[in-house]
């Protein structure tokens, strides 16, 4: 009976959330079982390893001793309580927000069609991860905390620490959205006039190619993003500072929820970039991406015209992922 109240009181904010975030996007939904199931694997795996913290691990032909960063950290900065307590919480966001991310890319990176289908993945990667961690949690304070004391906690962590995960999880789908469509999204950029001096510079003086480089910067910053975001929170809360706690909790919920809804809704992030320049997008699809990108030239300020589409469409395709980003 416990552990199929636990289940339940797990699963159904679960389908709530997946509902409120996927209601009007058209996701695989096996491909939405496997994202969710990878998410709880992640989970899993992060808690074998903290288990093993401190012990030995035999491997037959040589010993493994699982590192802890928390205790590592605290030892060397001890003189700096509160820098150390902050660093060990980046360790954890590192851990679980590339947890989520690498079981996310594995899973479904043959099916980015658009960078709002990357978020939307990696949310669901996310509430696997939450709704695993909430069983764990559950089961461990079913018995030692109050009916009115659990319900609190219950909710908190079906709200508000779900909703971290789905953020820092939908922030670092965003940026891994940027950088895997690295080559089609820099020539959207370039009919909207944007300017990347800095990629121009590695181009120029470096002879990087340009995509290359924006790969990287964006899949850097959405890591360190997430990375960040995570350990901020968890740093904040350990704070215990009055009312702060509950302005930083509302904050990440209401905050987060309106960033991922603003993300699913722009226009350019639904581009179906997935199937661009290969033998799998037949000509009239092809030519109805055109018409879309035309639409976005035609909302652009008058006098800032951009040069031709086909121009464009010839400059650079020479993403790392570029064979998988674009079919």
């Amino acid at each position: 009976m416990k552990t199929l109240l636990v289940f339940i009181i797990a699963i159904v904010p679960a389908i709530i959330w997946l509902y409120l975030f996927l209601s009007k996007h058209r996701e695989n939904k096996w491909l939405v079982v496997l994202t969710f199931i990878g998410g709880m694997l992640a989970a899993k795996l992060i808690l074998v390893y903290q288990g093993f913290w401190g012990d030995t691990i035999n491997l037959i032909f040589f010993k493994v001793n699982p590192v802890d960063f928390k205790t590592n950290i605290e030892g060397i900065l001890g003189s700096k309580p509160l820098l150390a307590l902050f660093l060990s919480f980046i360790g954890v966001g590192v851990i679980e927000e590339y947890g989520k991310f690498w079981i996310m890319r594995i899973i479904d990176h043959n099916y980015f069609k658009s960078i709002d289908d990357v978020i939307e993945l990696a949310i669901i990667s996310a509430l696997g991860f939450a709704f695993f961690e909430n069983i764990i949690y559950f089961s461990q304070h079913w018995d030692n905390l109050s009916t009115g004391n659990f319900f609190i906690f219950a909710l908190m962590r079906v709200t508000i620490v779900t909703m971290v995960h789905m953020l820092c999880s939908g922030i670092l789908g965003y940026y891994y959205g940027m950088a895997y469509f690295a080559s089609p999204m820099l020539k959207i950029q370039h009919m909207k006039k944007k300017r990347h001096p800095i990629l121009q510079f590695f181009k120029k003086a470096m002879h990087f190619k340009k995509s290359h480089v924006y790969h990287d910067e964006m899949l850097v910053i959405g890591m360190i993003l997430a990375m960040g975001i995570h350990a901020l929170y968890d740093f904040l809360l350990t704070l215990q500072i009055g009312g702060f706690v509950v302005v930083v909790m509302l904050g990440y919920f209401f905050g987060g929820f309106w960033l991922l809804n603003s993300l699913l809704k722009r226009k350019d992030l639904n581009l179906k970039l997935g199937l661009v320049g290969t033998s799998v997008m037949p000509k009239e699809d092809f030519r109805k991406l055109l018409d879309e990108v035309q639409v976005i030239k035609e909302k652009m300020a008058e006098g800032l015209t951009p040069d031709p589409v086909n121009e464009n469409l010839q400059a650079e395709t020479d993403s790392p992922n570029e064979e998988k980003a674009i079919q």
